[in-house]
């Protein structure tokens, strides 16, 4: 059996249950299927969207079209050529509507077919929403509402971690992103999930020529980190995720916690682990690891995104 038609008996046995969920199809660098290391397959509802890291031959892409076309029919598809961090469409469905909506945990979010180099939501990010929400959940629990300080989430995108945090009963939530577009998609989220208006800030600004500005609406609660590896000049994380770091102290509160997020395949686990311990002034009482979901690793876990979840702040001034 060839390896198209290992991924054809692959993708054939699958059953979609919601149509508006978010999954991971098939993920090449698992090694599965020899000779597709270099392809990714991801579901938003009924669009797939397929990442190849090599050049596909016309078969080679047709024999993946007529695949989803035939157990999939009525689906969007869009297949994405991607080298030294430049991407191409190498095929996108004439009939792909602009934006899909998507489900995750009872939370709405849109996604786009074809606008920039990735949909606008993360889904392999879905157990760190879940913890966000979950944590906001119980401060709304144990706390009165003028005692809940509010939620910053930094590197923002569209949002995802606000709408999470917001349904949890986060009192207010600052998002700070230099894409001003990304930040409009992600007030659209918010709209899709009925959530109170007034309770949302965006700010499209460089974060750390802004940051007398965040530091003057803190203190916050709960400090949401998840930057690209690079973007640009503006962000290159062994560089800059250290001096974030060390800022924290500024405008985390006590007792506060922070999620950090890396997706950088040349840092391992361990090593994130040991910045966020060696950079942070002061300590945490607890450090959690949240998981990535299993079906986004390859053979390599260590590579792919590494999350933690601290809490208990306790600033370097109130060490014993």
């Amino acid at each position: 059996m060839d390896q198209w038609n290992q991924l054809l008996e692959s993708i054939s046995s699958r059953r979609i249950e919601n149509n508006l969920e978010c999954e991971k199809i098939f993920n090449g660098p698992s090694g599965s299927i020899p000779g597709l290391e270099q392809l990714l397959i991801d579901r938003f509802g009924s669009f797939f969207f397929v990442v190849t890291y090599r050049d596909l031959a016309t078969e080679e892409s047709e024999r993946l079209i007529t695949l989803f076309q035939k157990e999939y029919p009525g689906c969007c598809i869009r297949i994405q050529y991607r080298q030294a961090g430049q991407a191409e469409n190498l095929y996108l469905s004439k009939d792909c509507p602009e934006t899909i909506l998507v489900e995750e945990n009872g939370l709405f979010y849109q996604v786009h077919t074809n606008r920039g180099q990735n949909p606008g939501f993360f889904a392999d990010m879905k157990n760190g929403r879940k913890r966000v929400r979950e944590y906001m959940e119980k401060s709304a629990y144990d706390l009165p509402s003028e005692a809940i300080l509010p939620v910053l989430n930094l590197f923002a995108y569209t949002c995802s971690f606000s709408v999470a945090a917001l349904k949890g009963g986060a009192t207010r939530v600052d998002n700070w992103d230099m894409n001003k577009n990304s930040l409009y998609i992600g007030k659209k989220n918010h709209e899709l999930n009925k959530l109170d208006a007034r309770k949302l800030a965006i700010f499209a600004y460089d974060i750390f020529k802004s940051f007398g500005k965040i530091k003057k609406r803190g203190p916050y609660s709960l400090i949401i980190l998840d930057p690209p590896p690079q973007q640009g000049s503006s962000f290159q994380y062994k560089k800059d995720y250290p001096r974030l770091m060390q800022r924290l102290e500024q405008i985390l509160a006590e007792g506060g916690a922070v999620l950090f997020c890396l997706n950088a395949s040349d840092f391992g686990k361990k090593e994130f682990l040991d910045m966020i311990q060696a950079e942070t002034p002061g300590t945490f009482t607890n450090i959690e690891d949240i998981p990535c979901p299993p079906e986004y690793l390859g053979r390599f876990p260590d590579r792919g995104l590494k999350t933690f979840f601290a809490t208990g702040y306790v600033p370097k001034y109130a060490e014993s």
